[in-house]
């Protein structure tokens, strides 16, 4: 017999028979869930599938010598991300790289496999996404919710409709299985297989992206979300829970500093290739300075992702706003973001889901938010996605309300869930057919950034 307590109030009940029931119930609203998900990806991006290759796709995969053959292999995890000499370069990317290379010796140059091949990487985190949030104890309805607004929202066109997108998506599965594997470890579950897996995720993922970095960072959240107590006591549980996945993490984030000096010539890039100001304008600009202004860039992809009426693809110098120190909007998205993160950090103890996915967003831009060190980008929408997926978290939220179950939504917050999620879909929809050519691509681009310097 198993006593439960309600309101205050015990009952008892036959625990075989309820859990039988309870395990039914809750494989059947799986089951229901993961095809629901996966109707809704492929829908939203099957007009996709006719793109032909577009931007940086064609050096990066139409016609890069290296990927041609099982042959050139070595090639590939010898040379930069964009070719050239060993030694001069800014990116190391061979997982990604490999990943299109096994398709080239399949199909060849066939456009529309590498984006059918996208769309199953978008399909795989959102799973992923889902499965984590319940790991996390979310209720099943946010979590549902989360990975329902992830699954058709349009700021990931970019990283699903461009081939060369799929950096972001084939890291993100990367990372999200890597946080499955820090829950294991933190739980003492299989711990040497646990951290065996985390390990290859985090290798895996960060020579597919460098974005993928931030893994470590998203595990100790998550410890922190789970721990009890204050914040500094969280901490330190979150620390003596998952220091063995912290310091093989560390371990691989060294070996892989060292494989990038190898090819690059530096950890992060050749130290004398310097960053385009037309690229990126922050990137001459003092670290004071940089950093402000990128929270307040931060502050329109948070913008971006709630209300995605208007989407354009890279921006550089020219498009967007460069604060001084004197700008007040500058100061005022400092401010919101610092605001934004202590007070989610206050409302862990309360295991609030808008703080944790507050929080998850600030933590999985770092890597590429230009506040650590300026990268090659200033604002690219490819790059929130996985980001993202913390403010779907928030926005869910403010749809499920408090339910607990499915049977506790109301009908109009379904009927709102359901509005919301055909909007953004279709959005996402129309936005697909901006990269099937680069006429296309470009035309967007003049219109929605006319003064872009590219």
């Amino acid at each position: 017999m198993t006593r439960f307590r309600v309101s205050g109030f015990g009952f008892r009940v036959r625990s075989g028979v309820f859990s039988t029931r309870n395990s039914k119930l809750e494989t059947r609203n799986s089951f229901l869930t993961a095809a629901l998900l996966l109707t809704a990806c492929a829908l939203t991006y099957a007009n996709s599938l006719p793109g032909a290759f577009t931007y940086d796709d064609k050096a990066v995969v139409r016609d890069n010598p290296r990927i041609r053959a099982p042959q050139k292999i070595g090639d590939i995890f010898e040379t930069p991300y964009f070719g050239g000499p060993r030694g001069r370069g800014t990116a190391f990317r061979p997982v990604l790289l490999l990943s299109f290379a096994v398709q080239f010796w399949v199909h060849g140059a066939d456009a529309a496999a590498y984006h059918a091949v996208n769309i199953l990487f978008h399909v795989a985190a959102t799973l992923l996404l889902l499965r984590l949030l319940l790991r996390l104890a979310m209720p099943p309805p946010l979590a549902s919710a989360a990975a329902l607004l992830f699954a058709v929202h349009p700021i990931h066109v970019e990283a699903v409709a461009s081939v060369v997108g799929r950096g972001e998506t084939q890291a993100a599965v990367f990372v999200l299985a890597y946080l499955l594997a820090a829950l294991a470890v933190a739980e003492r579950r299989r711990t040497r297989l646990a951290l065996a897996a985390a390990a290859a995720f985090y290798v895996l993922g960060t020579l597919t992206k460098e974005g993928a970095a931030a893994a470590p960072g998203l595990a100790f959240l998550l410890l922190l979300t789970r721990g009890e107590g204050g914040l500094v006591r969280r901490a330190r549980q979150a620390l003596a829970r998952g220091w063995p996945l912290f310091a093989v993490s560390a371990a691989a984030l060294l070996g892989i500093f060292a494989l990038r000096a190898f090819v690059l010539g530096g950890a992060l890039r050749e130290p004398a290739a310097g960053i385009f100001e037309l690229e990126n304008p922050l990137a001459p600009l003092p670290a004071l300075g940089r950093v402000w202004n990128a929270c307040a860039i931060l502050v329109r992809y948070a913008g971006r992702i709630a209300f995605p009426l208007e989407l354009t693809t890279d921006e550089s110098a020219w498009s967007l706003p460069v604060w001084t120190g004197r700008s007040l909007a500058g100061w005022a998205g400092a401010a919101l973001v610092a605001a934004a993160v202590v007070g989610a950090l206050r409302r862990l103890r309360d295991a609030s889901p808008v703080a944790l996915g507050l929080l998850f967003f600030c933590v999985a831009f770092l890597p590429a938010a230009n506040v650590l060190f300026p990268v090659g980008t200033v604002f690219a929408e490819r790059m929130a996605y996985l980001p993202s997926a913390g403010l779907c978290v928030v926005l869910a939220a403010a749809f499920v309300g408090s339910a607990r179950s499915f049977g506790e939504l109301t009908r109009a917050r379904v009927l709102a869930l359901a509005a919301a999620a055909l909007l953004l879909a279709s959005r996402a929809a129309v936005r697909n057919t901006v990269w099937r050519s680069d006429d296309a691509l470009f035309a967007s681009s003049v219109r929605t950034s006319p003064l872009s310097a590219k």
